[in-house]
């Protein structure tokens, strides 16, 4: 993978927070992989905590420039990442695994992985991302977190870390490469992949729950949900919740 460089670390509170810090301090090149076993408190979306075994699950965060390639809307990035990931999950044979808008992957009803990025411009432009991955592998149970699984529950399968991560991380490469595609086209990519795309579901929203149809995302990244009146509504992520 000469794309990347690996830079792996017994134990850190944040693989995304300590890769802040390196880009804080300029110490950060395009491809820079952190990785450890050991997350202490580790991030997720709408500060969520992502619990992980030592040793069991993949916690790695990536760093990518864009110097050279220019991008000004953040959630193209977002559908990138999430459909390397669900690509790379498919070459290992998971079954049936899909994006749950933003960036959580799916197989069947289960979370297996989340991403969170962290994004710093410079004007209106995207200049560097920090995109962190957790991908539940080896881990055997989740305790209280009923919809979370890792591939091994779902396969059966013991799998190695570092062969993981490099199919990850070459899946990503792919999908970044679209970049240069239209962004109406990477949307249009995303939504084939998006989870209950076009089928009955229940969210919650200011505390009530109401049901609708996903019916796909606009540019900006915003949930487009059809009502039980047929009308149309955006959601963003603050406001809207699924629940099934």
């Amino acid at each position: 993978m000469p794309y990347f460089k690996i830079i792996k670390i017994d134990a850190t509170d944040s693989t995304n927070s300590l890769l802040r810090q390196r880009y804080l301090d300029n110490l950060c090149s395009d491809g820079d992989v952190l990785w450890t076993t050991i997350q202490r408190q580790g991030r997720g979306q709408m500060n969520a905590v992502w619990q992980s075994k030592p040793g069991k699950n993949l916690t790695f965060s990536l760093y990518k420039d864009f110097e050279v390639v220019k991008i000004q809307n953040p959630f193209i990035l977002s559908c990138l990442v999430s459909l390397g990931i669900q690509a790379a999950l498919e070459s290992l044979k998971i079954p049936n695994v899909h994006v749950k808008w933003p960036n959580d992957i799916m197989s069947g009803d289960k979370k297996v992985c989340g991403v969170l990025i962290e994004n710093m411009f410079k004007g209106s432009l995207l200049h560097a991302s920090i995109i962190g991955i957790g991908l539940n592998v080896n881990q055997e149970n989740f305790g209280n977190l009923p919809r979370a699984a890792s591939i091994f529950q779902i396969t059966g399968t013991t799998y190695d870390l570092d062969d993981v991560l490099a199919i990850c991380l070459d899946y990503i490469r792919q999908k970044l490469e679209l970049l240069i595609h239209s962004e109406e086209q990477i949307i249009t990519l995303y939504e084939t992949f998006l989870y209950r795309i076009g089928k009955p579901s229940t969210f919650e929203s200011d505390g009530s729950l109401f049901t609708g149809i996903i019916r796909g995302v606009n540019l900006q990244g915003f949930l487009k949900v059809q009502l039980e009146d047929n009308q149309m509504v955006l959601f963003d992520l603050k406001r809207i919740k699924l629940k099934n």
